[in-house]
């Protein structure tokens, strides 16, 4: 389900990866909670690459010189791993999504804005809220709180980013993203409204809608071996590994990358700044990496119109909201 805002260390790993850097760094891994002693063991379990020429750049790029794979070296890049605070130099920068960090000591919002260079005035820190994951922003001072927190570690979302469109994918059976129609998700049925827009983009038509996707008040009923007919003639099964599939970012990259091959649409688990638990639609890929659309986007018109780039939203891949990160998906095959 979609979780509105509410404390601005829900997402802690994208916190503390902010806290440990400058707002110019690159992303960090996912947060390791497994019980493994060894860096590399550790990555292998995130769906990274452990050897040791790659454990040699991810020593450099969080300021450990001279990497020799000591015990001393791994086990301060396990810490941090730990932490979620160990930053990934195979991620795209993303300086040009947010705001610059803000370093001062005023409590307002506004100020800090300004001290940052941005428009302050509250039009525009509504359009911040917005792109942030806040919804109905007041100027409350929790509100502005939250947003002043996000800004002091580096990730607050600008919102003329956020918002720029990008192509929409074109091939296989997302070229029927142009005959689907967007959906918008209700309160907490973002996983029902994306699988709805799945299968949608499969048949080529406006079939299903969020509550076909529900059953016995179930926010997504379980799809596991449900078969469609796509536009194309031929028969898709499908695969439902959710909220309780706990998975690997490798894992869910592979499946991401897979269905995209086939000119397929995948539902992905995402977390964002401002939601550590969220599903989108993952439709194509772009310059920066994945395109998608996202049930919680205020807007009408086709799947083709709403499809983003997943990084201009400030989506990473997993579920945040547990001890672990669970990396679940609903993909589609071929029979």
């Amino acid at each position: 389900m979609m979780k509105r805002f509410a404390a601005p260390a829900a997402a802690l790993c994208l916190a503390l990866c902010a806290l440990t850097v400058t707002a110019s760094a690159a992303a960090c891994f996912p947060q390791y909670s497994g019980g493994s002693a060894s860096i590399a063991a550790a990555l292998n379990e995130l769906g990274a690459d452990p050897s040791y020429a790659n454990r040699a750049k991810i020593a450099a790029a969080n300021g450990i010189t001279g990497y020799r794979g000591t015990a001393g070296q791994n086990t301060q890049m396990l810490a941090l791993l730990r932490q979620g605070a160990l930053i990934d130099p195979s991620a795209p920068a993303q300086s040009d999504l947010f705001f610059p960090a803000y370093t001062g000591a005023s409590p307002s919002i506004a100020a800090a804005l300004d001290a940052v260079g941005a428009q302050s005035g509250y039009s525009y820190r509504t359009q911040i809220a917005a792109a942030n994951g806040m919804a109905g922003y007041s100027g409350s001072a929790s509100q502005n709180t939250a947003l002043l927190q996000l800004l002091r570690q580096g990730r607050l979302l600008r919102p003329d980013v956020a918002a720029a469109p990008t192509p929409a994918p074109s091939g296989g059976l997302t070229a029927n993203l142009d005959r689907v129609a967007f959906i918008r998700q209700d309160r907490n049925t973002c996983k029902a409204t994306a699988a709805a827009m799945a299968v949608n983009t499969i048949l080529g038509k406006n079939r299903y809608a969020t509550a076909d996707m529900i059953h016995s008040g179930v926010l997504c009923r379980s799809l596991e071996g449900e078969v469609y007919v796509g536009s194309d003639g031929n028969a898709y099964r499908t695969t439902y590994k959710t909220d309780g599939y706990v998975g690997s970012l490798g894992e869910l990259k592979a499946a991401v990358d897979a269905a995209l091959d086939r000119g397929l649409p995948i539902v992905t688990a995402v977390h964002s700044a401002g939601s550590p638990h969220h599903w989108i639609v993952v439709v194509g890929r772009d310059g920066r990496g994945y395109l998608a659309v996202d049930p919680a986007r205020k807007g009408t018109g086709s799947m083709a119109s709403q499809a983003r780039s997943m990084a201009s939203m400030g989506y990473s891949f997993g579920l945040a909201d547990y001890a672990q990160p669970h990396y679940g998906y609903i993909t589609f095959r071929q029979r």
